[in-house]
């Protein structure tokens, strides 16, 4: 049951994986980025050249999603291994099969 919750975790952060977009904002503001996934440096690097308010608020917005994607990855990967860890100690998946 365990290693399931850790799969639910793994598609939460793939949700706010999907949700930062901070490469799509830059170009539609004109500015040319080469790499689609934008380090949280590159971003604060790019918001100091920027006066728009909107365009700051979307910056910072994917800013916190992609810590939320950092945070429940790594919460599902140590869910997961609790889970496999707690298999070993009350193997409860054999029995369901």
């Amino acid at each position: 049951m365990v290693i399931i919750a850790s799969i639910f975790i793994f598609c939460i952060a793939a949700i706010f994986r999907l949700l930062d977009n901070s490469a799509g904002i830059l170009i539609s503001s004109g500015i040319s980025v080469s790499p689609f996934y934008l380090s949280e440096a590159e971003i604060k690097e790019q918001m100091l050249g920027i006066k728009n308010r909107k365009m700051l608020k979307k910056l910072k917005r994917a800013i916190v999603f992609q810590k939320l994607h950092k945070f429940f990855l790594i919460l599902a990967i140590l869910t997961f291994i609790a889970g496999v860890v707690y298999e070993f100690i009350n193997p409860t998946l054999v029995t369901l099969l």
